[in-house]
């Protein structure tokens, strides 16, 4: 028998561990009752809204059970002990990874990592225009590393198992090192087609009033939110490589982290929250002189309404302000409509351009 300085305190690091994993569902659970508002009850929530909701109210509900099953550990380990207890007890119930809880923890980490890559992998195809021929490079890496995952899964639910072995090391390495590259390489192929086509479109524009481009205010968000969860899997790999009894605490609570980026991404930018875009509203608005401009972002308006200079006759100024198809049905994709600036102008026509990227341009 294995003396208590060789063993691990299991018990401790668990109920850290189980401790952070409810502050992280919590966080959750307030960032999933925003996706609900913005996706089902904003009047101008138009595309995808069931493609979003329907992957939100999966990942939560799995967020949730995994978070149940953790509590359940905890009261097991801790409080229904069996009499006379067992020398250590806690510490052997966490150690135990062949526990229905435990197996049914491991199985919902695998399915929501695998469910939010497919998020990333769906964001990348709305903005590479539905190109499925280059959606399909991301789709074979990452079914390839599902299949990995599962199969490692399946293996560490065997009686006996070390964690640390050589067969589950090398099919999580393959699996976290995979799981890495999908989210940066996809994260920054939709990042530089977002910093592009804003580029493209700050360019079309004839407009003197420089306005910060709803795709640079996208690129930084998923570019914060990939990084995000890419970090904590880095965290993952560390410790896993490092052999650290945390590791598989780390994994509950990455599961809630898993669970909460792409959510927060939907309520970022459905709200407004995002880097940059008050300041980019407020210098806009200062530059308007000679006509009445308000600006829209969910049900906020904000006026600006400066009195025209008469000169004897009545003179109007029109600012040009473009838009066009491809990003007003990237805007409605990817939830991002509310950043629309608007005017009062009710005339509306159209300019034809030669650039596809800058074709039917609306002028207000």
């Amino acid at each position: 028998m294995a003396s208590s300085a060789s063993i691990p305190p299991l018990d401790k690091i668990s109920l850290v561990g189980g401790w952070v994993e409810t502050a992280l569902w919590g966080i959750s659970s307030v960032v999933f009752m925003g996706v609900c508002w913005v996706i089902f009850l904003k009047t101008d929530s138009k595309t995808n809204r069931w493609m979003l909701g329907t992957t939100s109210i999966v990942l939560y509900i799995l967020a949730t059970v995994h978070i149940s099953a953790t509590l359940r550990q905890l009261l097991e380990a801790f409080i229904l002990v069996p009499q006379p207890p067992q020398p250590l007890f806690a510490t052997l119930y966490f150690s135990n990874e062949t526990s229905p809880l435990a197996l049914l923890k491991n199985v919902i980490y695998t399915t929501v990592v695998f469910m939010q890559n497919l998020i990333v992998i769906w964001r990348f195809y709305i903005v590479w225009g539905r190109n499925w021929r280059l959606t399909m490079i991301p789709l074979v890496i990452e079914f390839s590393r599902a299949g990995v995952a599962y199969a490692g899964t399946i293996i560490l639910a065997r009686p006996g198992i070390d964690i640390f072995g050589s067969t589950l090391r090398d099919l999580g390495l393959i699996s976290w090192s995979l799981d890495i590259t999908v989210n940066v390489t996809v994260t920054s192929a939709i990042a530089g087609r977002l910093w592009y086509m804003g580029r493209k479109l700050s360019i079309a524009s004839s407009s003197d009033t420089r306005i910060q481009s709803t795709y640079g205010t996208a690129m930084v968000t998923m570019i914060e939110s990939g990084a995000l969860y890419a970090a904590v899997t880095v965290v993952l790999l560390g410790l896993y490589v490092s052999d650290s009894p945390a590791t598989l605490v780390a994994i509950d609570d990455a599961t809630q982290i898993a669970v909460l980026v792409p959510m927060l991404i939907i309520v970022r930018v459905g709200l407004g929250l995002t880097h940059g875009l008050p300041r980019a509203y407020r210098s806009y608005v200062e530059g308007q002189a000679e006509r009445p401009v308000s600006f829209s972002m969910g049900p906020l308006r904000f006026p600006h309404r400066r009195k025209p200079t008469n000169f004897g006759g009545q003179i109007s100024v029109n600012r040009e302000v473009v838009t066009t198809d491809l990003s007003k049905n990237l805007a409605d994709d990817l939830g991002m409509s509310d950043f629309k600036g608007t005017s009062e102008d009710p005339e509306d026509r159209s300019v034809k351009s030669s650039d596809p990227l800058t074709s039917h341009v609306r002028v207000w």
